[in-house]
């Protein structure tokens, strides 16, 4: 074993190694764990970082059963970067090994290097190389670049669009600014470059969709026009808010695309940075009615069938605002708010999850005693009991 101290910080093996007396026993023993007692083989396996396991995995059969067998669960998280270096092959290689067990795969996308030329086709590849080794992960997570992001999520949504994931139902998208929001458009008539045949059917199987989307831009709703204020500044701030609106309808089209199918059970939208109170994305509708009376927001309020489950993070709700959700998203069961966003009025059980808390207001007892007055006992007059209906 060479270890190389000066290129890189040394892992809690390789200190063990340097540290031991006779480090040779150590070294059998990881490959045959009958030849010495002293060191347990699962500790071994403890010590090591990710990739010498990965390493280790494809040394033999044997060690490839015994890395499995220590954990089961530790080769189905794979995160990959694109776009991918020139000397990407022994990579693709190794996540082809991978692919049997990968059931999330993370794909950490890099700003492009060099602007997209006008009229430019942006083949699918090599994204759609990666999708197919990994055809059959459930769950997939996609991390934009902070700027620079159309090209190359775009690239990814069509690579996505054009492989056959049968099994993918979770996506997780974070963060999430405008520019890579307007390349993930799949919808008709919306979508940036048409997609495939297959696009349909991909984005109808997710399940459950998570977002974090950035509010630096919900700023520009703020600026107010003053007579003292030179051109210059009257132009900028006219942009700004131009940006603002044509924003938020391009949010309002994006879920409409999900909310028209019917087929998505599970949403978690969260504002990131949390500068301002955030808009709600479920209801834009009614936030651009307090701007003007929203004269520049033309499209309908959208209406929801199948969702059974939201998380808004960053957005104020109240008892009002619950009501008009429960007439958009017909069945909806659970609604999880920001605490620190969550009016007084509203009761459920407070969940501290990654650090922040969330408020829990189940909508199911609600639902079911409606179903249960509107379908009958079927019993005596005298029999019945009605149901407490908890209004919110």
């Amino acid at each position: 074993m060479v270890i190389m101290a000066a290129m890189a910080a040394l892992s809690l093996l390789e200190e063990l190694i340097l540290g031991a007396e006779k480090p040779t026993a150590m070294l059998v023993h990881l490959f045959h764990p009958s030849f010495h007692d002293s060191v347990p083989a699962d500790r071994l396996l403890a010590l090591l970082p990710r990739a010498s396991i990965i390493n280790l995995r494809r040394v033999s059969r044997k060690t490839k059963a015994w890395v499995e067998e220590h954990d089961p669960t530790l080769l189905t998280r794979l995160q990959v970067v694109y776009p991918p270096p020139l000397h990407a092959m022994q990579e693709n290689s190794t996540l082809d090994q991978l692919s049997h067990d990968c059931s999330s795969l993370t794909i950490k996308a890099l700003p492009s290097s060099k602007p997209m030329p006008a009229g430019t086709f942006l083949s699918p590849s090599p994204a759609g190389q990666i999708f197919k080794i990994v055809s059959k992960m459930s769950s997939l997570r996609i991390v934009p670049p902070a700027h620079d992001a159309f090209e190359p999520v775009l690239s990814l949504r069509l690579a996505l669009e054009s492989s056959p994931l049968k099994s993918l139902t979770h996506i997780h998208i974070e963060p999430l600014d405008i520019a890579s929001l307007l390349a993930l458009r799949w919808g008709a008539f919306a979508a940036f470059k048409d997609s495939t045949w297959t696009a349909q059917s991909v984005w109808r199987g997710v399940k459950s969709f998570r977002v974090g989307m950035t509010d630096d831009w919900l700023r520009y709703a703020h600026g107010n026009l003053e007579s003292e204020q030179d051109e210059r500044q009257q132009t900028r701030m006219k942009e700004e808010r131009e940006f603002y609106r044509q924003a938020v309808q391009a949010l309002h089209n994006y879920f409409f695309q999900f909310a028209v199918h019917g087929t998505l059970e599970r949403l978690h939208f969260e504002w990131l940075g949390r500068d301002v109170t955030g808009l709600n994305p479920l209801l834009l509708d009614e936030e651009a009615a307090k701007e003007e009376g929203g004269r520049w927001f033309s499209a309908p309020g959208t209406k929801w069938k199948g969702l059974k489950e939201v998380w808004l993070g960053g957005v104020h709700i109240d008892g009002t605002l619950i009501q008009i959700l429960k007439q958009r998203l017909d069945g909806l069961e659970r609604l999880m708010v920001s605490v620190d966003l969550a009016a007084p009025e509203l009761k459920g059980n407070i969940q501290t999850i990654d650090g922040k808390e969330w408020l829990d207001v189940d909508l199911r007892p609600a639902i079911q005693a409606k179903a249960e007055l509107e379908e009958g006992t079927g019993g005596r007059a005298e029999s019945m009991v009605v149901p407490f209906v908890l209004k919110i």
